[in-house]
């Protein structure tokens, strides 16, 4: 088997939110002596950039075009001949779809898909959502085997999807702690903001849409800043509820108690400023933002959906809440808030469950050796020029 491995990824955008992250976390930690990444993008933007940094080159096909264009089609094929990966692995729903028939047009040896949360769960229509479940359906026997993100969006695969469970590989997320540091003192980051010593921190760290519950969040505040006047509450992050999210404040009295940061570089000198991270998710596949917040030893909130209940222990490593109860979100947001000492050892163990179970090496390692072990199978059957057959149900 001539090395490094050729792996193509196929990005669902260029933006960035959890399947983003997720690349540039592989890029950063794959062995570049086994494997040769190079991602295909929908444009250029974040994603772009931090793969640049790392060394990671970009094809731009625009595929967010619809869902299924012939000439984009084309494009992703011609792409797949010239690179000549051994294995291509594809994110989003629209994307997978392009991907699968394109990888076995041309004949690529190895063709996975991941999914990062439910597709019943995407913020679309009903009859784009049925024409995304259908298209994945038809595609999916195209697939050596489907990715998903969390045990939660493993399960969904299988008794929602339909798809057979052994195709399915569950490879939870994972991060570096080392490249998640602050870069400066907390006082630096609270003086930049204009925050007194005195005020206390929460905050949301994700795109602002309806599925990561932003809007409960400014429905609990009504409660919290009652108890905790000199309350800040930071939205880190952006999305099509900003404006909507605005007027909600200032229609319950709570502006002045938000900080809308937009997108930011500087991630984890914010988090590290926080008394409580909140996510008051509607549906999760495995977030990164409390992978993040809790290797930073910060007490989380969290719904009860997806794989937040894979990373957070509750009454533990931090605290679960029913969703769509922004009453329980106060809550538990004021009984941490309350109780400084209890908190703080939410966090550190916390910390110490996302080192334990959640590092690279069980997250990257998982994902690479599923490709040593694809391609190993690929090259023994003489198929290992980056051209011929599919790799079959069995890598």
């Amino acid at each position: 088997m001539t090395l490094p491995i050729r792996v193509l990824h196929v990005a669902e955008s260029a933006g960035w939110a959890g399947g983003e992250a997720y690349l540039v976390r592989l890029a950063a930690a794959l062995d570049r002596r086994r494997f040769a990444l190079s991602v295909v993008v929908p444009e250029t933007g974040p994603l772009t950039e931090r793969l640049a940094a790392l060394g990671v080159p970009t094809v731009v096909v625009p595929l967010h075009t619809r869902l299924l264009s012939p000439r984009t089609l084309w494009m992703l094929v011609q792409v797949f001949r010239r690179e000549r990966p051994m294995i291509v692995q594809s994110h989003g729903a629209r994307t997978n779809v392009y991907a699968k028939i394109a990888a076995r047009l041309v004949g690529v040896p190895v063709v996975l898909v991941t999914v990062h949360n439910s597709l019943f769960d995407y913020e679309v229509g009903a009859l784009r959502r049925r024409l995304y479940v259908a298209a994945e359906r038809l595609t999916g026997p195209l697939a050596d085997r489907v990715v998903a993100v969390s045990h939660a969006v493993g399960r969904d695969l299988v008794t929602r999807y339909g798809l057979p469970a052994e195709q399915v590989v569950v490879i939870q997320n994972g991060i570096d702690p080392t490249g998640f540091v602050p870069a400066r003192p907390p006082g630096a980051a609270r003086a930049e903001l204009g925050l007194t010593p005195v005020a206390r921190l929460i905050g949301l760290v994700g795109r602002l849409t309806r599925q990561k519950g932003p809007d409960l969040l400014v429905a609990a505040l009504p409660t919290l800043v009652t108890v905790w006047p000199q309350l800040r509450c930071l939205f880190v992050g952006e999305g099509m509820l900003g404006p909507e999210l605005r007027r909600q404040a200032a229609d319950l009295g709570v502006a002045s108690h938000c900080v809308f940061l937009g997108p930011r570089n500087d991630v984890a000198d914010l988090v590290a400023i926080l008394d409580v991270a909140v996510l008051p998710s509607r549906s999760e596949g495995l977030p990164f933002a409390l992978l993040e917040a809790m290797v930073l030893a910060k007490p989380v909130v969290a719904t009860r959906v997806g794989g937040n209940l894979e990373v957070v222990e509750d009454g533990q490593t931090g605290l679960l809440v029913p969703p769509e109860d922004s009453a329980a979100l106060a809550r538990a947001v004021l009984f941490l808030l309350d109780h400084p000492a209890e908190a703080a050892a939410m966090g550190q163990r916390g910390r110490e469950r996302v080192l334990r179970h959640f590092s690279p090496a069980n997250s990257v390692g998982a994902l690479q050796e599923l490709y040593w072990s694809a391609a190993s199978r690929v090259a023994a059957a003489g198929t290992g020029s980056g051209r011929g057959r599919p790799a079959g149900r069995d890598p």
